[in-house]
């Protein structure tokens, strides 16, 4: 009875193993979905063929259509806000690194992919999910934006440009890379990212040129290697 016992055990084990890593799978398939179909028409059915599991499957784990929608969502914002204060606290203080390390967060393949991308603005752009996208990732947003001001009030004081507006930057910074993410939607996998990390850094360059010095000739041509291989 007792080697029964351990033998139910293990396959019990396997099958929460088993259980724990379709979730992602499936999540990562509603990323596509959406960023596909919208959100009006991803349906259990289709993430669960994308996934390649069964619409049971699916319905397990994700009691509804808006329970999946909520929870990928979740997953996306997450995963950003968590690369968003790594950036910052592994800056040590430093605003330089730490918008050097932002513009990498907000357009890396990782983060930026267009599967993520397409799931904030697919919540932003219909009304009904736009509210649900307020309540769940309004303060994400806020918090974000004031760890960006703060960022930019810090190096125009240790800098001393002192006809800079802190939240005028910031507003201009924010809707750059907002842009950048639009032109993710437009080009998917196509989206230059040295060219989108090269006109981040410029903005940049033309505010703080004492922080942000102008890239030497070749350095452009490097960059865009480099990014090509992530």
């Amino acid at each position: 009875m007792l080697s029964e016992n351990k033998r139910i055990e293990k396959i019990d084990s396997r099958v929460g193993v088993a259980a724990a890593r379709r979730k992602p799978a499936i999540l990562d398939a509603a990323m596509a979905v959406i960023a596909k179909h919208g959100l009006s028409a991803t349906t259990m059915e289709r993430v669960a063929k994308s996934a390649g599991v069964s619409p049971g499957t699916v319905s397990f784990h994700f009691s509804s259509k808006d329970r999946l929608l909520l929870e990928t969502l979740d997953a996306v914002v997450l995963e950003f806000e968590m690369a968003r204060r790594k950036a910052i606290e592994d800056s040590a203080g430093d605003p330089v690194l730490a918008l050097q390390a932002l513009i990498e967060t907000n357009l890396g393949a990782k983060l930026a992919d267009p599967r993520k991308v397409a799931v904030w603005h697919a919540f932003w752009g219909e009304a009904k999910p736009r509210r649900v996208y307020l309540e769940r990732v309004g303060a994400f947003d806020d918090a974000y934006h004031q760890s960006l001001e703060q960022l930019f009030r810090q190096l125009i004081e240790r800098g001393g440009y002192a006809g800079l507006d802190a939240e005028a930057v910031t507003y201009g910074f924010a809707g750059l890379l907002e842009s950048l993410w639009q032109e993710i939607l437009t080009d998917g996998r196509r989206f230059d990212r040295a060219r989108a990390r090269r006109l981040a850094r410029n903005y940049l360059v033309g505010l703080f040129p004492r922080h942000f010095p102008a890239e030497a000739p070749g350095a452009t041509e490097s960059m865009k290697s480099q990014g090509e291989s992530q």
